[in-house]
Parts: structure tokens; C-alpha cells; sequence
């Protein structure tokens, strides 16, 4: 049981001046909601959960995700076969596979409650279409890795078109594993510094890609833009 403390009721706003225990049961005395109390012991912070709250459906009943990934393989397979056929593939499909693509390998998180450390170790997490976890991006790194390779033996990776697509590709899929490695030395000194490093680096990238955008440079020297830009795909994707 803890101190008394004063919290208040994430619906109404109410005040609620009574001592929670964690697991408990209680009904807001001014909208009537019943929650269920999680108290992190070591921050003294509380977390309710609904338990009236109706339960939301996942697009036809798939595993959370599952229409996202039909469509980002629908729309990488159609790259792929085009390129394979040797055609042009329009720009606004590249742009809309960096876009999906994005999701996978920069935005995608596990979402938790924030400064919380209050954690469900009985959760199971179903994966898209019932695949095993990582499933999508396996399938997407290989998939234009081949084509990379392809694009590269017919000696059309210099288009710009193509070479921009798989550079800022290249900068999400390198963060994103980046990511995964330097995971051992979170949180420690190491850890930090290597994050306050990319914050920095980032940054300062971002600040030259705009100064060459404003500025009107950024054609006379196209490289210099291209690789700030593979940098700032890359902190995104580290950042997964």
C-alpha cells in the first residue's frame, strides 16, 4: 500500500484523494468509470486501465499490421517486377516505397507508457499475418538487395532516380541494424555518448540540407545533398 497521494482521473480530471494499491479495483466518483490501478513502486508513479473500455478491432480481424504489410509487399513486389522486366518504375512508386518502407525500419515501435516502468512480461505480441517478427523487413532487404544487384550488373544504378531511392534505402537499413548492435551499450556512458554524437550529427545535417535547399545549391552539388540526406534516413533508422 502506498502513502496517500493525489492523482487524477484520466477521463474526467478528478481528483482522487484516497490511498491505491496496485491491482486494485476502483470507480471514479465523477464519471462513473471503473479502472484498474498499476503502481510502479520505484517512481511512485500510477498507471489505470480501463476496464469498461471496448476493445478496438484490427482491420478485418488480421493481426495489428498485417493490411500494412499486405501493401508495402504489394507495392515492393510490383517494383520488384518491373525492375526484373527491365521497365521504368514511376517515381511516385519510389516515393511511396520509401514511405512504407520508412515504417518498418524508422518509425515502427513498440509502444509503452512513457517514463513508466511498469511492464507486462505475460504480453505475446502476434505478428503481421502470423509471421515470425522481422518476417517484413528480411523480406524487403533481400528483396532489393537483389535488385540493387541487378540494377547495378546492367549498369543502370548510376540513374538518379534509382541511386537516390537505394541510398536513402541504404541509410534507414544500416541505422536500423546500427540500432540493433550498439543496443549492448545502452544506457551506459558509451551508450550516451553515442546518442548525443548522432543528435548532434543529425542536426548539423540537417541544418547543411536546408542551407543547400534555401540557398539554391543543392543542383551544383547534388552528392554533397544526397549524402546529408542518407545520414538524416539513417538516424531514423537507428532510432527504431
Amino acid at each position: 500500500m502506498f502513502e496517500l497521494t493525489t492523482y487524477r482521473c484520466p477521463d474526467c480530471g478528478l481528483e482522487i484523494h484516497e490511498k491505491l494499491a496496485d491491482a486494485q479495483a476502483f470507480e471514479c466518483g465523477g464519471c462513473r468509470r471503473r479502472y484498474q490501478v498499476l503502481l510502479d513502486e520505484s517512481t511512485r508513479k500510477a498507471g489505470f486501465v480501463r476496464l469498461d473500455a471496448a476493445a478496438t478491432q484490427e482491420p478485418l480481424g488480421l493481426p495489428r499490421g498485417s493490411v500494412r504489410a499486405v501493401a508495402t509487399l504489394t507495392a515492393a513486389g510490383c517494383c520488384w517486377i518491373l525492375l526484373a522486366a527491365d521497365d521504368p518504375v514511376p517515381g511516385y512508386l519510389l516515393s511511396l516505397l520509401l514511405a512504407v518502407i520508412g515504417y518498418y525500419f524508422g518509425f515502427r515501435q513498440k509502444l509503452k507508457g512513457a517514463g513508466s516502468r511498469i511492464l507486462d512480461a505475460s504480453a505475446h505480441t502476434i505478428e503481421p499475418l502470423h509471421l515470425p517478427g522481422g518476417s517484413i523487413r528480411m523480406v524487403l532487404i533481400l528483396g532489393f538487395a537483389a535488385c540493387g544487384v541487378l540494377l547495378w550488373a546492367r549498369r543502370q544504378l548510376v540513374d538518379p532516380a534509382y541511386l537516390e531511392f537505394f541510398m536513402v534505402l541504404a541509410g534507414l537499413v544500416v541505422g536500423y541494424f546500427f540500432a540493433r548492435f550498439a543496443a549492448v551499450a545502452a544506457g551506459s556512458a558509451l551508450g550516451n555518448l553515442i546518442n548525443h554524437a548522432k543528435g548532434f550529427l543529425v542536426l548539423v545535417a540537417t541544418a547543411g540540407l536546408a542551407a543547400l535547399l534555401l540557398s539554391g545549391t543543392h543542383a551544383q552539388v547534388p552528392r554533397l545533398g544526397l549524402t546529408l540526406a542518407c545520414f538524416i534516413s539513417f538516424y531514423f533508422g537507428s532510432r527504431s
